[in-house]
């Protein structure tokens, strides 16, 4: 899952402090939740990433804004010491945000009217380094080569689709797009290894763009660390609820200023120079928010999601890669995203084949990963339930084949009724199957019907990164009292096993409401 920043708490003033750990150096020179550090011996902090670079020093002087007033503290302390602060945001100066007008962008298949951070373009190579994200690196500024060269910041995800300039142009919507492959080299010689996607439109960058893609990226190991083909996903949002038509329309849907203007937020100005922010003002963040391009490359080849058999066909191009790659490299370094086998009705690899992968989050893996866990968590099912118990467990369509055996199994513990309901997401339209693009709306219009339950476990991933709120900006708890029913979210197969043992465990009456606390 993608962290997703808050622009609000984004000032350009420096970061603020949300948590100071007990015993630690800050509590004792008495560092307070709402501080904010501005400077590190004296050099102003941009992000945390800053932060922690400038901690490594063992006397440090740290500049702190408490109710706007300065204040300094002069601190001698162990190198590895970042002295227990914890940050609202990871970014302090302002997010840097997409330029490109990618026609499959999720961000244009979206209806107005939802909180405006789901609106949020982020293409920041800083998160891509905290957090995973991906980036394009279109939007890299000759500061920031520089800074991630100084500051180490490896691994990077970057998002390729494409290795020919054309057609990466028309897949990010732009003539500008650069040249991703001297843009990869560049990374290497700085020592950042890479992580690459490409998000794959059947009849558009599969087939042989794809496989020349391959062959330019793995020629680039050991820079590039893995390739992962996502497939393409499309809402009915798109043209305006039409049906897809071409490249062209993508790239020009959602272009009127009206869209734009109400999706727009507001971001302090930053003088990269002086590493300062621009007192007093600020500028709108349209380029983050769907920008429109003057760039319109033509093609008229469908825009459309993937077929089983053209899935099928993926897979049967990438694989032989793998294979390749394991005699070469001893890894595979290729791989199909865990959507392409769902689509296909095909198994997943083995556990072996995704050995030291680090794309999990982007759905590669992920079942395979799911399937060997819930291998080792169902040992750890109660034997039977002290009072009848009815639960029921939420995914999407895409997961039902793997869902389903477990939740059979939950099934036979003795005073335990187990329901896997699979709900249809009527809110993107039935393209969208899978679960983290559920919505609260269609997951109570679905599940209200069964009546209530002892429990509903709904998948972590249909929640924000905090596990606070839906897409269509609901909590849990306004979920668990429309459906008159506590809830439970699971990620992974071990927190559904203790929301089953806790449901076991309880009286008669209904349990009170559990909250997974997993971590996204």
């Amino acid at each position: 899952m993608e962290y997703q920043p808050n622009l609000q708490n984004i000032t350009g003033s420096g970061g603020v402090v949300v948590n100071v750990e007990p015993g630690s150096t800050a509590e004792q020179l008495d560092l307070r939740v709402g501080d904010v550090v501005v400077a590190v011996n004296g050099q102003q902090m941009r992000d945390v990433i800053d932060y922690r670079y400038a901690m490594a020093d063992e006397v440090v002087t740290v500049d702190v804004l408490r109710d706007k007033q300065p204040l300094r503290f002069e601190i001698e302390k162990d190198a590895d010491d970042d002295l227990g602060l914890e940050f609202s945001e990871p970014l302090w100066d302002r997010l840097r945000t997409c330029n490109n007008k990618c026609p499959f962008c999720f961000l244009t298949q979206m209806p107005k009217g939802f909180r405006k951070t789901l609106y949020l373009k982020d293409d920041d190579y800083r998160l891509s380094f905290l957090y995973g994200n991906f980036v394009t690196l279109t939007n890299l500024k000759e500061e920031d080569w520089k800074r991630i060269e100084e500051q180490r910041l490896t691994p990077m995800y970057v998002s390729v689709h494409a290795t020919d300039p054309y057609m990466r142009s028309v897949l990010l919507g732009k003539t500008d797009a650069g040249d991703v492959i001297a843009d990869i080299k560049r990374l290497g010689e700085m020592g950042i290894e890479v992580h690459t996607q490409f998000v794959v439109c059947p009849g558009l960058n599969d087939g042989e763009v794809l496989r020349e893609s391959i062959e330019m990226l793995a020629a680039l190991h050991p820079v590039v660390q893995s390739i992962a083909a996502v497939p393409v996903g499309l809402t009915k949002y798109r043209f305006n609820g039409k049906a897809p038509q071409s490249v062209k329309a993508a790239i020009q849907v959602h272009e009127s200023s009206d869209w734009i203007d109400t999706n727009w937020e507001r971001q302090p100005l930053w003088d990269e120079a002086s590493r300062r922010g621009v007192a007093g003002q600020s500028a709108s963040a349209n380029l983050g928010f769907c920008a429109r391009s003057a760039d319109n490359l033509v093609t008229e080849i469908p825009l459309r999601t993937f077929r089983a058999e053209e899935a099928a066909r993926v897979i049967d191009l990438l694989e032989p890669y793998q294979e390749r790659f394991w005699d070469e490299l001893g890894y595979g370094l290729v791989y199909p995203s865990d959507e392409f086998y769902l689509l296909a009705e095909r198994e997943v690899p083995a556990a072996d084949v995704y050995a030291g992968l680090d794309q999990i989050e982007n759905g590669v893996g992920m079942v395979r990963q799911f399937l060997d866990e819930w291998n080792v968590a169902r040992h750890k099912l109660p034997p039977r339930s002290r009072h009848p118990k009815r639960l029921i467990v939420v995914t999407g369509t895409l997961v039902e084949p793997v869902l389903r055996q477990v939740v059979e199994r939950i099934g036979r513990i003795p005073g335990v009724e187990a329901e896997l309901k699979v709900v249809r997401n009527d809110f993107f339209g039935e393209t969208v199957t899978v679960a983290g693009l559920l919505t609260a709306g269609d997951v109570i219009a679905q599940v209200a019907p069964l009546g209530p339950a002892d429990l509903v476990v709904l998948p972590r991933v249909m929640f924000d990164y905090k596990g606070e709120r839906t897409i269509d900006d609901q909590t849990p708890a306004a979920i668990s009292a429309a459906l008159g029913s506590p809830l439970a979210m699971a990620r992974h197969p071990m927190e559904l096993v203790r929301a089953v043992r806790s449901l076991t465990k309880a009286p008669a009456a209904n349990p009170a409401l559990l909250l997974s606390s997993a971590a996204a």
